[in-house]
């Protein structure tokens, strides 16, 4: 029987391609509202209604954008830059977006998507991650076949502790890509995607979703990709305890990163975690030590000093558990922490219980389970609420 689908229908993308549309939108009751918290004043006003109009131009069709600002719109803005005190990082991005309001059918995707990742740079270097959040956004929506912006907008999402956005952009970049050709961007997101499924505790999972990148990598020759694949296959497999798959995962991972990779003091990281796990503190404890200096984010430093409490707790060492306890504790207050938080003082609790400082474990442990249950760490809340019960 012939179909009766009409022969001028628009073709259906194969069923791998199609998926939801990425989440644009957070809590936030207006589209845009974080940028005038967060950055305020004349510069947080522009910045805001350079954002709406870049997303109000990127939902148009290209036939219509000539349709949507009013004659005078460009003028108007370039004469408020004008006038503003901006700095020369944000002047150059915002009289682009300008630009655009003055020949909006003309402007191309790719330089309204570049004039938002300039802003978005300077949001990062600022510490203002939800402005870089919603200009990485814009530059994606912008410019909708990059699949390396798309990637951006999930690790910022993924920073910020957004997990249910960060997986729909994560998605999007595995479709882009594919369409594309993009295969770094692909092995990526799949990495990310993976990643994600470690914290829920789904490892079965979370270890499919690395073979694909792994498969992805090899078949482009992207060795650093697969170096990153192998490296979370060999943590899966310590988390699964299968050693020996570990063992062999790590000297992959070593081979495709090689001696000099920046990657490899997180590299000698995990493996001191993996003989941590296997009850060899002693041997991890100087392993930690020796790459913390390596580590300049300020939220894998925290983590890395979580280990080492852990480590000089199981191995007796009280002076440094203490030291490093002081710390993890100031740190777990920061902003910047929230994401790691829940993992890094279930560390904590391990190291106080090796100790029998048992106030201490349940003051952490207490704290990590309020922290997971917020930001959905279905691994760090199961670690914790044992530690917990122990104490």
């Amino acid at each position: 029987m012939k179909s009766t689908r009409s022969k001028t229908a628009a073709p259906r993308l194969p069923r791998r391609w199609r998926t939801p549309p990425p989440l644009t939108r957070g809590a936030e009751s207006l589209e845009g509202m974080e940028i005038l918290r967060e950055v305020g004043g004349e510069v947080g006003i522009l910045l805001w209604q350079a954002y709406r109009n870049v997303m109000f131009w990127a939902a148009a069709e290209q036939g219509e954008r000539g349709r949507l600002f009013a004659a005078e719109a460009g003028r108007r803005r370039q004469a408020e830059l004008a006038e503003a005190r901006i700095g020369d990082e944000l002047a150059g991005p915002l009289a682009a977006i300008g630009e655009m309001l003055t020949a909006p059918d003309s402007t191309s995707g790719e330089a309204v998507a570049q004039a938002c990742t300039g802003i978005a740079r300077w949001a990062e270097g600022q510490g203002h991650l939800n402005t870089a959040l919603a200009y990485t956004q814009a530059a994606s929506v912008a410019a909708p076949r990059n699949a390396r912006l798309a990637l951006a907008v999930g690790k910022l999402a993924r920073r910020r502790s957004e997990m249910a956005r960060a997986e729909t952009w994560f998605r999007h970049t595995v479709m882009i890509a594919r369409q594309v050709g993009d295969w770094d961007s692909y092995s990526r997101a799949y990495i990310a995607l993976g990643n994600m499924l470690v914290r829920r505790g789904n490892f079965p999972a979370a270890g499919r979703m690395h073979i694909k990148a792994l498969r992805a990598a090899r078949r482009k020759g992207l060795q650093q990709v697969q170096g990153m694949a192998l490296h979370d296959l060999f943590v899966i497999a310590t988390e699964t305890g299968r050693p020996g798959n570990a063992e062999e995962y790590a000297r992959q991972a070593y081979r495709a990163y090689g001696p000099t990779h920046p990657s490899m003091p997180a590299l000698a990281h995990d493996v001191a975690y993996f003989w941590m796990n296997q009850g060899h503190f002693a041997r991890a404890l100087p392993i930690f030590e020796s790459v913390l200096p390596h580590f300049s984010d300020p939220a894998v430093r925290f983590v890395v000093q979580a280990h080492i409490a852990r480590a000089a707790g199981g191995s007796g060492d009280r002076n440094t558990f203490r030291r490093y306890w002081t710390e993890c504790i100031r740190i777990a207050k920061e902003p910047f922490a929230r994401s790691v938080a829940a993992d890094a003082l279930t560390e904590l609790a391990l190291g106080a219980s090796s100790l029998n400082e048992w106030d201490r474990a349940e003051q952490a442990s207490s704290r990590a389970i309020e922290i997971a249950q917020e930001t959905g760490d279905s691994k760090a809340l199961i670690r914790s609420e044992g530690i917990l019960e122990a104490a």
